[in-house]
């Protein structure tokens, strides 16, 4: 037993250096080039790194030196939990950039705000027999909570893979599914107590650093690949270009006052998609597509999808023959 508990205290240490080389490199890029993307790894990353404290006080205290059995502290993780959800959200706005899920995005951001609020109110003001008279109201909350997660979730994954990003579709896939997982267990951890068997809330719990571990792994390498590498390669000398191409179109969008609608047809046409399969990405009719097509060749002062693409790499695709499609 001693054995597997300096195991887990070491996948803490390095779940912690994770975190901290991943809040490094963001802040390496920060330094040189700051953008939306970036300023969300930064505030998702220093979550997770408050999580990850959070847990291994938490394991460290209970479990090794067994000295600290504080029930109101252990219901503070729901919402350093909802925290990371929350940022997590705000994280996948800036990879996954769509108009239509910006609504459903602010109503679950909202929500837990709310989620953690009442949580916080009820800690404190309540005591521990006061709190688990209300042990179905905060099991409907929890479970609202969590279904709001994933549909604005599986919204945005939907759309990574319907624009074949992969390695975006990848990294909201996993950290999505560890994430709730993570929220199953302190989950199974209240509704132990709920239900009188607390005698069970230690195994779940042990096991929520491999969650954190996992998380922090793949973020400070998502950073690496889509923030560190595009701001200090030097494989091409031309900023603008080296800059991330969502950070690039949201300085052209800003300058020919493209909406954010105009500026998800111009990521696809970028990546090399055809009008009709523009459509079936954003599951409209080919004669639509061309008249927003149309809108943005206006805008833009352009003739055809190549002077797009000149654009978005810093150069002029003014001169370029008119759309034949």
């Amino acid at each position: 037993m001693l054995f597997i508990r300096e195991i887990i205290l070491i996948c803490y240490l390095v779940c912690i250096i994770l975190g901290i080389a991943g809040l490094t490199i963001s802040l390496l890029v920060k330094s040189k080039n700051s953008s939306a993307l970036n300023k969300a790894i930064i505030w998702f990353v220093s979550g997770m790194l408050m999580m990850t404290f959070y847990d291994m006080a938490i394991y460290y205290c209970d479990y090794v030196i067994g000295v600290w059995g504080n029930l109101k502290v252990m219901r503070l993780g729901n919402c350093i939990i909802a925290g990371t959800m929350f940022l997590w959200i705000t994280l996948q706005e800036s990879i996954i950039k769509r108009e239509t899920l910006t609504l459903l995005s602010k109503m679950v951001k909202r929500y837990i705000l709310f989620y953690m609020t009442m949580w916080i109110l009820l800690t404190i003001f309540l005591s521990g027999s006061q709190f688990y008279t209300l042990k179905w109201l905060l099991l409907a909350t929890d479970i609202v909570l969590i279904i709001l997660f994933l549909v604005a979730t599986i919204g945005r994954i939907i759309f990574a893979a319907a624009a074949n990003d992969k390695f975006a579709l990848y990294y909201m896939v996993l950290v999505t599914s560890m994430t709730i997982w993570n929220y199953i267990s302190y989950f199974w951890g209240e509704t132990s107590v709920y239900w009188g068997n607390s005698e069970f809330i230690r195994e779940p719990l042990d096991l929520t650093i491999i969650f954190w571990l996992i998380i922090n792994a793949a973020t400070a390498l998502y950073a690496y690949k889509f923030d560190f590498i595009p701001a200090f390669s030097d494989k091409n000398q031309n900023t603008e270009i080296r800059m991330n191409i969502k950070e690039r179109a949201d300085k052209i969008c800003e300058q020919y006052k493209i909406t954010p609608r105009e500026r998800e047809f111009i990521e696809l046409i970028y990546s090399g998609k055809s009008n009709k399969e523009i459509a079936d990405t954003l599951f409209l009719s080919e004669s639509t597509v061309k008249t927003h097509i149309y809108n943005i060749f206006r805008k833009m002062d352009i003739k055809s999808r190549v002077g797009i693409i000149c654009i978005l790499n810093g150069e002029d695709g003014r001169n370029e023959e008119d759309e034949t499609e």
